[in-house]
């Protein structure tokens, strides 16, 4: 199985028709039928968009945004986790085998497509093919062999592995390129929402377009553990259990996890949310038990391996030039200095 998704992470063209079709398929209906312990129906008869492990004892692999880093992927299942890492007495094994052996769960903040990092002047020469009518050229598709290959790798991955592997929205999965239900179109080296859009359906058709946009559409917004709470972005603001677990019904919400800037979240979002969502003690034991608690998330870049908000129980954890991910136990607070490793040596 590691095989077959280390060939598609690694593929030199592009997949063909046939095989992402194949891979959205398989995919979207794994999706569409994750109502389960860990993640409730929603008003609509959907799997709703939280997912609540605080039942598991299983560490969580949390994962920032990929930005289509097929390499880092790689890198992540070839991690060997400690030891101690797992609730009982485990040897040390690879995320792979952790997730293979229902051992761990990983979950990723989300933006599997757009590379940001030493791509600029690709998108540059991309955008200068789009004007003049050539939609899947060469720096385009350069570009897009690296987004395929992330996409096809954890759809694989969720297809293999459904209750170990999860994938958040972020404010890049919009394929549609859309400005509504908390979407906005992307642009920002380049127009890059509508680039991919239009290569998508160019080069595949628009088959593998709605496809695609049908696994963003039932992929989960936030995810809350024993003692984590995950989501894309920093919440704009604190939200009930049952507004979260209907985000989809509500673009507010959608934006307020995916789309919220630096400075821009209202004081005190992030401990409303675990309030909402945590079963803490009333009492003197509340405030210790608060404590143990911290929410990750990505979507604005920081230059060192975390940056601190809202008096440190946001952790911003997505530097694009690392190859960091975090590793929360049940069975304690989470140590940013720690607990945020990188699955590649840097000199």
């Amino acid at each position: 199985m590691l095989k077959e998704i280390k060939e598609i992470l690694r593929a030199n063209e592009l997949p063909t028709h046939d095989f992402i079709f194949n891979l959205c398929d398989s995919a979207s209906s794994v999706l569409e039928s994750e109502i389960t312990d860990y993640r409730a129906e929603n008003e609509l008869g959907k799997p709703g968009s939280l997912l609540d492990f605080q039942k598991s004892p299983l560490p969580l692999v949390v994962v920032p945004d990929i930005h289509s880093r097929p390499f880092f992927i790689e890198k992540i299942l070839d991690y060997e986790l400690p030891s101690d890492f797992f609730c009982e007495k485990e040897n040390s094994c690879t995320v792979f085998d952790a997730i293979a052996g229902g051992k761990c769960r990983v979950v990723c903040v989300g933006d599997a497509l757009h590379t940001e990092v030493d791509t600029r002047e690709r998108w540059i020469a991309a955008e200068i093919e789009f004007a003049n009518n050539i939609y899947t050229g060469p720096a385009i598709s350069a570009e897009m062999k690296d987004g395929l290959a992330v996409l096809g790798a954890l759809m694989k991955l969720k297809t293999l592995f459904p209750s170990y592997v999860h994938f958040l929205k972020g404010n890049h999965e919009n394929i549609l390129n859309r400005t509504s239900d908390g979407d906005y179109a992307f642009v920002k080296f380049a127009d890059e929402g509508r680039m991919v859009r239009e290569f998508i359906t160019e080069y595949y058709g628009e088959d593998v377009l709605y496809l695609i946009s049908c696994i963003e559409n039932i992929l989960p917004l936030i995810a809350v553990s024993k003692n984590c709470v995950v989501s894309h972005a920093e919440p704009r603001f604190g939200f009930r259990k049952d507004q979260l677990v209907n985000a989809r019904s509500d673009a507010g919400v959608v934006e307020a996890l995916t789309w919220t800037d630096n400075d821009a979240a209202h004081k005190g979002s992030v401990v409303e949310i675990i309030e909402e969502l945590c079963s803490l003690p009333i009492g003197k034991e509340r405030d210790k038990a608060l404590s143990d608690y911290v929410y990750l998330g990505g979507h604005r870049p920081v230059k060192e391996n975390y940056k601190l908000r809202q008096n440190g129980k946001f952790i911003q954890i997505h530097n694009p030039h690392r190859q960091n991910i975090a590793l929360v136990r049940p069975f304690r607070k989470f140590n940013p200095d720690t607990d945020i490793v990188s699955v590649c040596d840097f000199k």
